[in-house]
């Protein structure tokens, strides 16, 4: 009977997983504190929509600025606390699933239900994450924007962009719980057989 050998970058992810996680809860705490300042949050506004508050000529090349917000009302502020917490949250829940997975890579039983509704869940996450936190920051952005006299633009498709890899994190995340799924239906039929 040969040992099974188990694989030892499974443990590494868990330490890394961990890490995140902290990390994640320490730049939610610190940015949270910035928000709650008496000087407000620092916020990034386009150029374009700055430049005639602040009266920059028409050929100016800035790009975007980056101002705070002191008279920033408590609903801009909960705005801004809330896409805080969306995305340190997502980070949570994700390398807490990416551990499950991995632990279940070490254990050796890799098709297994738990390693299945973790990716489920890693997928979820990435896909609400996606299209919740640019909503949610953006409402706290135009606040910020009104409290300082600048007109906001709208949302637009393009500003998903930048987001366009969790986008395809999540993708790939449900196609591998499919193949799991999948792997875990003939791992019980094969074991069925014996």
């Amino acid at each position: 009977m040969a040992a099974t050998t188990r694989p030892s970058g499974a443990l590494d992810l868990i330490v890394f997983g961990v890490a995140a996680s902290v990390a994640a809860l320490a730049v939610a705490a610190s940015r949270i504190t910035e928000i709650l300042s008496p000087g407000g949050p620092s916020v990034t506004l386009e150029a374009e929509a700055a430049s005639a508050s602040l009266g920059l000529t028409a050929g100016a090349t800035v790009e975007a600025i980056v101002v705070r917000a002191p008279d920033l009302g408590a609903g801009g502020r909960a705005w801004m606390i809330a896409a805080v917490l969306v995305a340190a949250s997502a980070a949570i829940v994700v390398a807490a699933a990416l551990m499950r997975v991995a632990l279940a890579v070490r254990r050796g039983r890799v098709f297994t239900g738990g390693a299945t509704r973790a990716l489920t869940v890693i997928a979820g996450t990435l896909m609400v994450a996606v299209f919740a936190w640019p909503i949610v920051d953006g409402m706290g952005r135009q606040h910020a924007a009104q409290s300082l006299g600048i007109r906001f633009e709208t949302l637009s498709m393009l500003d998903l962009l930048p987001l366009l890899p969790l986008l395809l994190a999540a993708v790939a995340a449900a196609v591998l719980a499919a193949a799991f799924a999948q792997g875990e239906r003939l791992q019980r039929d094969t074991e069925g057989l014996v």
